[in-house]
C-alpha cells in the first residue's frame, strides 16, 4: 500500500511538470553549437501565450539582442547571441508573463566538431548516387506501420508507401562504395504524416524529426557515418518552397503571412522561364512563385523573416548533427529567387567551400547558366548556388541514341549543347544524369536497348561536370512513361519478400549485369581519372554518325568515340590528331583492348569506345 501511494506521488508530481512543460509546445532548434561563424541563433518558442512572455537567460557568453512577437499570441522568437568564447552546456530560460513568471525550460550548447561540409564537400571528381530511402530497401519492418502514422506499408500500390527505411540504406552503402559512387544524395526523410503519397517526404510535418517509419534522428547520423567510413559523402535534399499540410503550423500558424495565401486556392504555373523573360508580367512571376506547388504542400513565404531564418537554421542544424558534406535545393526558381539567394548565403558564410546543387529545371543552357553562382547576368543576378543541374542534356541523352544523326539530331545534339557552355562559369561543377525521380527512366526512353543504354552511361561518365546516377539504373531498371510513380519502382532485393535479388550479382539476369558491370567498371575508372573531374574539353563536328570529343589535362587524355550508327563503321584517326598528339596507343576502358592511334579503328554500331590514352 505505502508502495503503491508513493508511485501514486510520483506519478502526478510527473504529470504535474509535464502541464508546466506543455506551456512550451515547441523549442527549435532542439540544441545548437558553441563556435558557428554566425553568432546569431534564432529560438522558435511556441505554446500558450507565449507571445504574452519575456525571455530571459543568464549563461556567460550568451545575450538575448531581441524578442520578436507575431499576430499570434502563441509564438515567441528569441534572437540570441552567442560569443565565440561561449563555453557548452546547458542553461536555463525563464520567461515571465505580466513581470510574473510563466515556465522555464533547458536549452544546450554543445561542443561544435570539425565535419566535411567545413573542408571537404563534393564535386567534380565526385559520383552521386541518389536514391529514395522508401523505395530502396527495407531494413527494419517494425517501422513499417508506427502508430499515429496515417499511411502504413502497401507495396501493391505505386502512390504508397512501400516500407523503405534508412536502415535498409545503411545496410546498402557498402554496396554503393563497390559500385563506384563517391556521394550519396537520398531525397527527404522529414516527418511527412500527409494521408497520401507521404512516401516521397518533401510535405513536412516537422523539420527536426526523422520520420519514424524511415527511422530516428541518430539512424540519420548513422547514415552519414557510415557514407565516411564506406569513402561516401552525403548530400542533405533542402527543400525551401514548401512544407507539408500536416506540418504542426497549419493548426497553428506563427504568422498571419507565413505562407502564401489567396482567397482560392491557386496553383504555381511552374514556368521558371519568367524570371529570366526580359518581358515577363508580373502576374505571372507572382503565380510562379506564390502559387502552390500542389493542395498539400502551403507555400512557404520566405518573405517573412523570422521563417527564413528558421528555416535555414533547419538545416544548419543538420549538416552540424549528422556530419553532412553538402546540399542539394529543391525546385529553387519556385521562389522570389533574390530571397533564395540569400537563403543559399547562409549556407556558404557558415560554410565557405560547402558544396550546393540546385535543382533549376529549365529548358535552355542560358537559363541554366544564369542560377549558376558568378555568372555575369545582365540583371546582376547572383544565385550563390557554386552548382546547377544539366536538364537540357539529360533532354538530349533521352533522345539522340533513338535518331539517326543530321544537322540537329542525333549526336548533333551533343555538340549544339556542348557549344552553349561558354555560358556557365564553372562547366565543372555541373550536375549531369540520365535519369531522376522525377523523369521518365532512362530505359524506357531507349526502349530497353541495351547498347544505346550503355552509350548514355558512357557519356554521362566522360562528359564535362558530374553524374548523378538513379538507384536502379544501374540495372537498367523499367519505368512507366509519362508517370511519376512509375519512376520510383522498389529495387528488387531490398525486401525480404523478394523473389530474386539485385544487389548481389546472383540476383541479377544476364543483361543487368551486363549493364551493372559496364557502369561499374566507368565509375571507378573515372574515381581516378582527373581529365574526366576537371579536365578540359574538345569536340568535333560529327560527320556520318560519328561524334568524338575528349577529356584532358597535362596529365592525361581520356578520347570518347560515339558511333550513332546501327552498323559498324571504320574511321580514320587523322582528323583528331590534335587531341593524341604524343600518344600512340590507347586502352579501352570497358574491355582493357588495344588500339593503336596510328590506325584505322573500328567501332561497332551504336556503341561508344573511351579511351584512355597511352604514350
Amino acid at each position: 500500500m505505502k508502495k503503491t501511494l508513493l508511485l501514486l506521488i510520483a506519478c502526478c508530481a510527473t504529470q504535474l511538470l509535464v502541464a508546466v512543460n506543455c506551456k512550451i509546445q515547441h523549442l527549435e532548434p532542439l540544441h545548437w553549437w558553441v563556435g558557428m561563424q554566425n553568432t546569431e541563433l534564432q529560438l522558435c518558442v511556441h505554446g500558450q501565450d507565449m507571445g504574452a512572455c519575456e525571455a530571459a537567460i543568464n549563461y556567460p557568453g550568451v545575450t538575448i539582442t531581441k524578442q520578436v512577437k507575431t499576430d499570434n499570441p502563441n509564438f515567441l522568437f528569441v534572437y540570441l547571441n552567442i560569443d565565440p568564447t561561449t563555453k557548452p552546456g546547458s542553461f536555463k530560460i525563464n520567461f515571465t508573463k505580466n513581470g510574473k513568471k510563466y515556465t522555464s525550460c533547458k536549452y544546450e550548447l554543445k561542443a561544435r566538431k570539425e565535419n566535411a561540409a567545413q573542408k571537404n564537400s563534393f564535386g567534380p571528381s565526385d559520383a552521386v548516387y541518389l536514391l529514395m530511402p522508401d523505395r530502396f530497401a527495407n531494413g527494419n519492418e517494425k517501422n513499417d506501420q508506427v502508430k499515429g502514422y496515417i499511411q502504413g506499408v502497401n507495396r501493391s500500390n505505386l502512390g504508397e508507401r512501400h516500407g523503405g527505411d534508412l536502415e535498409g540504406v545503411i545496410s546498402k552503402v557498402p554496396y554503393i562504395a563497390d559500385l563506384g559512387c563517391t556521394a550519396l544524395w537520398i531525397t527527404p526523410f522529414f516527418d511527412n504524416n500527409d494521408t497520401h503519397y507521404s512516401y516521397h517526404h518533401y510535405a513536412t510535418s516537422d523539420y527536426f524529426k526523422v520520420d519514424p517509419r524511415l527511422g530516428t534522428n541518430n539512424d540519420y547520423k548513422r547514415l552519414a557515418d557510415s557514407c565516411h567510413v564506406h569513402g561516401l559523402k552525403l548530400i542533405l535534399d533542402v527543400v525551401p518552397n514548401h512544407c507539408g499540410s500536416a506540418h504542426w503550423w497549419s493548426k497553428d500558424k506563427p504568422a498571419k503571412d507565413w505562407f502564401h495565401e489567396w482567397p482560392q486556392y491557386t496553383g504555381s504555373n511552374y514556368r521558371m522561364t519568367a524570371w529570366t523573360d526580359p518581358h515577363a508580367s508580373d502576374i505571372d512571376k507572382t503565380i510562379l512563385e506564390k502559387g502552390w506547388f500542389s493542395g498539400n504542400m502551403p507555400d512557404l513565404n520566405l518573405e517573412n523573416p523570422e521563417l527564413f531564418t528558421y528555416l535555414s537554421q533547419v538545416y544548419i542544424w543538420w549538416i552540424e548533427y549528422a556530419g553532412v558534406d553538402g546540399l542539394r535545393v529543391d525546385t529553387y526558381p519556385y521562389n522570389d529567387i533574390k530571397l533564395a539567394s540569400q537563403f543559399i548565403k547562409r549556407f556558404i558564410d557558415e560554410y565557405p567551400t560547402i558544396n550546393i546543387v540546385g535543382e533549376c529545371w529549365v529548358k535552355s543552357p542560358l537559363e541554366i547558366a544564369y542560377y549558376q553562382a558568378g555568372n555575369n547576368n545582365k540583371d546582376g543576378f547572383n544565385s550563390n548556388l557554386p552548382s546547377v543541374m544539366d536538364f537540357v542534356l539529360k533532354d538530349h541523352l533521352q533522345a539522340a541514341f533513338n535518331e539517326q544523326d543530321s544537322w540537329d539530331f542525333g549526336t548533333s545534339r551533343f555538340y549544339a549543347h556542348y557549344a552553349q557552355d561558354f555560358a556557365y562559369p564553372d562547366v565543372n561543377n555541373v550536375m549531369n544524369f540520365l535519369d531522376n525521380h522525377d523523369i521518365d527512366r532512362f530505359s524506357v526512353a531507349v526502349k530497353r536497348d541495351v547498347n544505346k543504354f550503355n552509350m548514355g552511361v558512357a557519356h554521362l561518365l566522360t562528359t564535362r561536370g558530374y553524374p548523378q546516377i538513379y538507384t536502379g539504373t544501374e540495372i537498367m531498371i523499367d519505368g512507366i512513361w509519362g508517370n511519376y510513380e512509375g519512376h520510383r519502382f522498389d529495387f528488387p532485393g531490398g525486401w525480404k519478400a523478394d523473389q530474386r535479388n539485385a544487389f548481389t550479382a546472383e540476383g541479377r539476369t544476364d543483361e543487368e549485369n551486363k549493364v551493372f558491370n559496364y557502369m561499374r567498371t566507368l565509375l571507378h575508372f573515372r574515381k581516378n581519372a582527373t581529365a574526366l573531374h576537371t579536365g578540359k574539353m574538345k569536340q568535333f563536328i560529327p560527320y556520318d554518325g560519328i561524334y568524338v570529343f575528349a577529356r584532358y589535362n597535362d596529365n592525361q587524355t581520356v578520347m570518347v568515340i560515339t558511333n550513332n550508327n546501327n552498323q559498324e563503321k571504320q574511321i580514320s584517326l587523322d582528323r583528331y590528331k590534335e587531341v593524341f598528339g604524343q600518344y600512340t596507343k590507347a586502352i579501352e576502358v570497358t574491355t582493357g583492348k588495344e588500339y593503336a592511334l596510328t590506325r584505322l579503328v573500328s567501332i561497332p554500331g551504336k556503341s561508344c569506345l573511351v579511351l584512355d590514352l597511352k604514350p
